[in-house]
């Protein structure tokens, strides 16, 4: 595209007008822009969408449920054509407050719609259930997901609605099937409370799966006799929860060991037996994608069953010659794709995913282009509509920014021409073919791994160098070793002929394996990032958006708006001076060599969680060594900078009077049980730590702020 756009050369235009009317110039340069970018203005409905929920998700207080129908007043603006009589403008500003408002709404709607009881204390129950799925918890331990499910003791009105129990104890015959009903009485929990103020918001996560709560069961297991279905679909999803089961421990049986563990992961979801090292090798490699079933999976599986019918439907004449060969290749290709969804157990990953090939695959039917950055806005504006919580997702963001860059990267491409200095005859063209794949592929792994390392950096706190590499080395086995021969098993497993095809699959999954740990085998291959402001993200995603989506060179406006964000992040304040966990259990004192920690071993999910939000690559182990911590019975203390200092008391009966003589100057003072203290210290106390749950506190500039995990003045339908 020429530097001077058109929009810039219809404001020089204006400039010819007599007496300088401005307003003419203006005239001149909104119709060059509205000429010049009108066609870009439907990709921005997502974006609209995604800001409308995201305000909703901001929002201190819960907004009445009326204001669900706030779209209806821009809608009704231009339905009735005031809108249009008042000019181009109004109209445009009437579709964005549109836009806008109709995320906003959707938001409102889905929260109300997932809303379901929940346990709110902790108790002990017998619990009665039907088995959803069978999965294991990071101790190895078996984990049911029930529903129909009956709590002992809790009325019908504040019955959950699902419920996710661990067995701690093994002593039962065999684990139960999905879709059996199981009685064990339980210790039940909500959902576990963020470890910061800023963290992960568990109880938003269960309040929108309509999980209402948590147990541990270390009685006998006692499993029942099955239930009737409450109807034809609730029958298909207890039947195919029984075949993946099947299907899940088929692959283990025939490919023992992390191959096994790993086919499963990938065809039916099933994480259950991926080993803790080989998931963290995957992690450090920038591999652990390969695991969800996601765009990557869905792409390879459709792309392959279109190229295989459409070449196959091409050999007959009488039919390539007569008959819309793509569009029916593209079908059946949509129907394999529906097929994995249900097999791989419809979570939220793959439904994204097969929204986004659906899509793709509908626009080769209707013929038009596959992948552009309009079906890609198509298939992020079903997503939102359907499940706004999805825009809060690193799933959705990464997937959804990787595919973005791609597709933007391949249409800057398209056409032009590079020569190269081949051989003539077959080998130049062998040749070729294999430049421009490997060229490809080294191009779309650094569309892709620049799209998504700033957003995985900010969420999971830590970057793979070599994760480039990784993807070059693994990508090409998922797609042209492992993918085929799934498939192939897949055909030949009604004849029995399954096995040959799985060991070979195996021994890709093996080689892929072999690549994620090597890789995370190298120095420097983990960097990990201190955590970012919560800013920092909703403007690098605007600013790119910005530079992807306009062809002016005002696009260059969003390059501006990435490195302000890089600039936030690298400028961010320090970390919280002093961490305290949920009920005060655990203790993080932010010391020169990094975060101390007052236990070795215990409430290790907090712990790690710290460490891994502060850019510190120590264990937990390590933390508890750094600490410089003056313990007595019942007390702990502490020096922190500027000529504060902590106290903590464990005890449970501390006497106002014990309290009080701490409470002083330059003090914090945390204390589980006891009374309110009155004083010059920082106190926070019993009341605090049930109220508002975990405590960070920040000293800078002599002054001590602090900072609850969940705000007493926040109100929301998930609160606490």
């Amino acid at each position: 595209m020429p530097w001077t756009s058109d929009w810039a050369r219809a404001f020089s235009a204006g400039q010819g007008v007599s007496g300088g009317d401005w307003s003419a110039r203006l005239r001149g340069l909104l119709d060059g822009l509205y000429a010049q970018e009108s066609r870009q203005f439907a990709l921005w409905l997502p974006v609209c969408l995604g800001i409308g929920i995201g305000v909703y998700f901001q929002l201190n207080r819960e907004p009445d449920w009326t204001w669900g129908f706030l779209p209806l007043i821009p809608l009704l603006l231009i339905i009735s054509g005031a809108a249009r009589r008042v000019g181009w403008g109004a109209l445009a500003l009437s579709w964005l407050v549109l836009a806008l408002t109709t995320g906003f709404s959707a938001a409102i709607i889905s929260a109300h719609t997932a809303r379901a009881p929940a346990i709110s204390v902790p108790l002990g129950e017998t619990v009665e259930g039907r088995v959803l799925e069978l999965s294991r918890a990071r101790s190895g331990a078996p984990r049911l997901l029930l529903d129909q499910v009956q709590v002992y003791g809790v009325s019908p009105e504040r019955m959950p609605k699902r419920l996710r129990l661990t067995l701690l104890d093994d002593r039962f015959e065999r684990l139960p099937l999905p879709g059996e009903r199981i009685r064990v009485y339980a210790t039940l929990m909500p959902a576990g409370r963020p470890v910061e103020p800023g963290g992960f918001d568990f109880h938003r996560r269960a309040f929108f799966q309509s999980l209402g709560g948590a147990g541990l069961s270390r009685g006998h297991l006692l499993i029942l006799p099955r239930t009737d279905a409450s109807g034809p679909l609730d029958s298909a999803r207890i039947w195919l929860a029984s075949v993946r089961y099947r299907l899940s421990k088929g692959l283990r049986d025939a490919l023992p060991g992390p191959p096994g563990a790993f086919a499963a992961a990938i065809i039916v979801g099933d994480r259950v037996d991926i080993a803790e090292e080989d998931a963290e090798a995957l992690r450090a490699s920038n591999l652990a994608h390969l695991l969800a079933i996601s765009g990557l999976h869905m792409g390879i599986l459709t792309g392959l069953v279109f190229f295989v019918v459409r070449f196959g439907l091409s050999l007959p004449p009488q039919i390539a010659l007569r008959y819309p060969t793509k569009k029916w290749a593209a079908a059946a290709a949509l129907a394999a794709g529906a097929a994995y969804l249900m097999l791989s157990g419809a979570t939220i990953a793959t439904q994204r995913a097969f929204i986004m090939v659906a899509v793709a695959l509908g626009a080769v039917m209707l013929d038009r282009p596959a992948l552009t950055l309009r079906s890609l806005a198509v298939a992020a504006t079903i997503i939102l509509l359907i499940r706004p919580i999805s825009l809060l997702d690193a799933g959705f963001q990464m997937s959804f920014a990787a595919t973005a860059a791609l597709v933007a990267g391949f249409q800057a491409i398209r056409g032009r021409d590079m020569p190269l200095p081949l051989p003539d005859g077959l080998a130049g063209k062998v040749l070729k073919v294999v430049l421009v794949y490997v060229g490809a592929l080294l191009f779309s792994s650094l569309l892709a791994g620049l799209a998504t390392a700033p957003i995985s950096a900010f969420h999971f706190n830590r970057t793979a160098p070599y994760g480039l590499l990784a993807n070059l080395l693994a990508v090409p086995l998922m797609g042209l070793w492992i993918a085929p021969f799934a498939c192939l098993a897949a055909i030949m497993a009604p004849l029995g002929l399954a096995g040959p095809p799985l060991q070979a699959m195996g021994w890709g999954i093996a080689r892929v394996l072999d690549v994620a740990h090597w890789v995370a085998g190298l120095p420097g291959a983990v960097q990990p990032i201190a955590a970012a402001p919560a800013l920092v993200l909703p403007v690098l995603a605007l600013g790119s958006l910005w530079f992807i989506i306009w062809r002016g060179r005002w696009r260059w406006g969003g390059v501006a708006a990435v490195l302000a964000g890089l600039v936030i992040w690298q400028g961010a304040p320090s970390r919280p001076t002093v961490l305290v966990s949920p009920e005060g259990r655990l203790i993080g004192v932010l010391q020169a060599e990094g975060r101390s920690l007052d236990h070795a071993t215990a409430y290790s999910f907090a712990a790690r969680t710290w460490l891994q939000r502060d850019g510190d690559p120590a264990d937990q182990l390590t933390a508890a060594g750094r600490a410089e911590f003056q313990r007595t019975h019942g007390r702990l203390m502490a020096d922190l900078p500027d000529g504060w200092r902590l106290a903590v008391f464990w005890g449970r009966d501390p006497t106002p009077e014990n309290l009080a003589t701490w409470c002083g100057q330059q003090t914090v003072l945390v204390a589980r049980y006891g009374p309110p203290v009155t004083g010059d210290c920082l106190y926070v106390g019993q009341r605090d730590l049930r109220r508002g749950g975990a405590v960070a506190v920040t000293i800078r500039d002599r002054q001590a702020t602090v900072q609850y995990a969940e705000d007493p003045a926040i109100s929301r339908l998930w609160s606490r």
